[in-house]
């Protein structure tokens, strides 16, 4: 395979594995799923079965889809289940791919033992027909879970194949298969050629996980992460050729005590190739091991096996809008070494169904909302899906439906180009310094190294691993003055670790990180900030992290920021002044709104009341609040910080009805949540009536998390 491919070659940028080159539904028609029902005008089955030639699916519905029987999904076609607002499941039967080029990411597989299918048929997803050779097909960061038959299979002798960023969990054991016992993992085989598999979590299945088998040819097993695989982890027979590299085995109270990856059948033409995999092996084939590859590799880009349980834990499965409380169940046991394999999901509280929310706005139908056409430079009032506002080469539907999955790169969004980052601090005209220094770019004394966290700022963190101390330190290079310290870390549930800051070998604060934020993970819910203010510093003094681990949090720490205090500086001095003439009616601080998603409270000294809200993780952000002043005309005024390193877009609505959108890019030079970002825009003339629902949606864009400090209202009656 190429080596050298561009986006506008590859599924979507990232994808990795036989399967990369996918079309699916490239320049296609765009296609709405708008109802929840098994079949009809706008049902899922509709779009997959019924239709054919190149489309690309997008969801205006969310909540559960219950299958009657299998949808059987003809090719050229796109699903992009990351569309739906709050996210699909699809229960009852599994969905069937008979021909080829054919993508699918963003969906929960959950077919369970209630109405549906026969339930030997209950598989998540199967590949293959019997009629023709089905041949490029990418599953990627999906989750499944509670088939009665396999999770996942790979048959009919297809051939490139990739299965990425998946969860593979729970299949259910002592449930209805007609066969008895059963909890299968994922089974490829009957000839199928060139298939990858790759950065999967596979947890709580009793057998394979994964079995290849019946002669299928160059197959790669990479970077996975298994745990409690039962009776058998990895297996391979009769006559299979197989890259398994740099995966990571983990027993659990299911697992029996043997090897967990077994060679069997060593017949002529079987071959192996086995790397820097954490799982003893053994097998009759042992014989068949080669000390270099069997086959021509795909583009899969290889990890360490070090890496792979932070990478995995930290990206498979369905994440957009968020990852289902289901999923996060079975994390966390990975994490602690608990959980089990289930007979039904009422053994570990059954589904978990989201709202069938409302869709965001597309006035023109291209399966893009408006406020994204806004970022993006497109018209969203002519479609356009096809086109490409911004000139990488990629679709606008492309940019958007990948990037609610992947981030939006910087390339997609009309963004300056980005200058080189100065050594010293940027100053503003009254001489305030702000800048951040990423903890990846410390001096590594002893104990710390640098690990990829998916959402950390630059997406590197440095951290502890295997437990113990670690230190890191730099050299400040500024202007010397007074300066506030805002260090962003990931505060886990797993741990009390403790970290000391220093300057010059005097430690200016020391804290343990013992937040219970809901999560083990290093992900948006643990994202932490705390800042240590008034600190004197000198160009040349020596700033120091030195922390202990405890349990298994691993002190992750993102960034440190400084921002430097003027010499009389007062409260009165960092506050803006009102853009609108009088006195507010009402101030409502942005924590104090009701987050709905996306949102977080952020401590920051600049902020009214010291605190803030921001966006992490991908995608919209929604917060609201009741009105609870008296009916009348207002202005509304939104005091945030707009920085430098993006262009994120907020939304305003009241009572359900879109009064203004604007997107943050005004030119200042500051990076940072500082007094000269702090701003504000003015929404005049806004009719609010008492307990209408105010409601704020935003989507951030590069390094620009969306930081949002307060809301003032102004009664038209007062400022006349």
């Amino acid at each position: 395979m190429a080596e050298d491919l561009t986006s506008a070659d590859l599924a979507f940028e990232g994808a990795q594995g036989f399967g990369s080159e996918a079309d699916g539904g490239r320049g296609g028609e765009i296609v709405k799923v708008t109802t929840l029902a098994d079949s009809g005008p706008g049902s899922l089955r509709w779009a997959l079965e019924e239709l054919d030639g190149p489309r690309i699916v997008v969801f205006e519905v969310s909540g559960e889809i219950q299958l009657e029987d299998a949808i059987e999904v003809n090719g050229d076609v796109t699903i992009a289940g990351q569309t739906s607002p709050e996210g699909i499941t699809i229960t009852g039967a599994k969905l069937r791919i008979v021909e080829s080029d054919v993508i699918v990411r963003g969906l929960q597989f959950r077919p369970g033992d209630g109405d549906g299918d026969a339930p030997e048929n209950r598989d998540g997803i199967s590949i293959g027909s019997d009629t023709q050779t089905v041949e490029n097909v990418i599953i990627d960061s999906n989750s499944f879970s509670w088939s009665i038959d396999e999770l996942i299979s790979v048959w009919f002798g297809a051939k490139n194949i990739t299965i990425s960023n998946n969860i593979f969990s729970e299949a259910l054991q002592s449930s209805l298969h007609p066969e008895g016992d059963h909890s299968m993992g994922m089974l490829i085989g009957d000839g199928s050629s060139n298939v990858t598999v790759v950065g999967n979590l596979l947890a709580h299945n009793q057998f394979r996980n994964a079995t290849i088998k019946d002669d299928v040819q160059n197959i790669e097993f990479i970077n996975n992460l298994i745990y409690n695989y039962g009776n058998t982890g990895f297996l391979a027979h009769e006559g299979s050729t197989a890259h398994i590299i740099g995966n990571v085995y983990i027993a659990g109270p299911d697992s029996v005590d043997r090897a967990a990856i077994l060679l069997k059948s060593p017949e002529s033409g079987t071959a192996y190739y086995l790397n820097d995999n954490v799982a003893e092996v053994d097998g009759a084939a042992l014989s068949k091991i080669s000390d270099s590859y069997v086959f021509e590799p795909s583009n899969v880009t290889v990890m360490s096996s070090d890496e792979v349980m932070d990478y995995v834990l930290a990206n498979a499965g369905a994440r957009y809008p968020e990852l289902s409380p289901i999923d996060e169940r079975i994390i966390q046991s990975v994490i602690d070494g608990t959980g089990s394999i289930i007979d039904s999901p009422d053994d570990v509280g059954g589904y978990v169904f989201v709202p069938n929310a409302t869709a965001p706005s597309d006035r023109d139908d291209d399966g893009i909302p408006d406020y994204y056409e806004e970022i993006l430079g497109s018209n969203p009032d002519v479609f356009d899906a096809h086109g490409d506002a911004d000139g990488n080469g990629v679709h606008n539907i492309e940019d958007y439906i990948n990037g609610l999955l992947d981030g939006y790169a910087a390339d997609t969004q009309p963004a300056p180009a980005p200058e080189t980052e100065p050594t010293t601090p940027p100053a503003d005209a009254d001489g305030i310094a702000a800048y951040r220094i990423e903890a990846e770019s410390f001096d590594l004394n002893s104990g710390f190294s640098v690990s990829s966290i998916n959402g950390a700022s630059d997406d590197s963190v440095i951290g502890v691993k295997g437990g113990g101390s670690g230190e890191a330190s730099t050299a400040f290079d500024g202007a010397s003055g007074t300066y506030d310290f805002t260090i962003g870390y990931y505060d886990e549930a797993d741990g009390a670790s403790n970290l000391s800051v220093l300057v010059n070998g005097k430690v200016i604060h020391n804290w343990t990180w013992d937040q219970d934020l809901g999560s083990d993970l290093a992900n948006g819910l643990t994202a932490s900030e705390i800042t240590i203010s008034n600190i004197q510093l000198n160009s040349g003094d020596v700033i120091t992290f030195s922390g202990t681990t405890d349990g298994k949090e691993p002190l992750r720490i993102d960034y440190l920021d400084l921002v430097q205090l003027e010499a009389d500086a007062s409260e009165e001095d960092a506050s803006l002044p009102n853009p609108v003439d009088g006195t507010a009616t009402y101030v409502v601080e942005a924590e104090t709104l009701d987050l709905e998603s996306g949102w977080k409270v952020r401590e920051n000294s600049v902020a009214s009341g010291g605190e803030l809200i921001r966006a992490v993780g991908k995608g919209q952000a929604k917060a609201s609040t009741a009105f609870e002043g008296e009916t009348g005309f207002y202005d509304i005024v939104v005091n945030y910080f707009d920085e430098s390193d993006g262009e994120s877009i907020l939304n305003v609505s009241v009572g359900g009805e879109a009064v203004d959108s604007w997107t943050w890019d005004q030119e200042t030079e500051q990076k940072l949540a500082a007094p000269d970002s702090l701003t504000s825009y003015v929404i005049e003339d806004v009719w609010i009536e008492n307990g209408e629902l105010i409601a704020f949606e935003g989507t951030p864009d590069g390094g620009e998390p969306l930081r949002m400090d307060s809301i003032e209202f102004y009664s038209d009656l007062m400022i006349a």
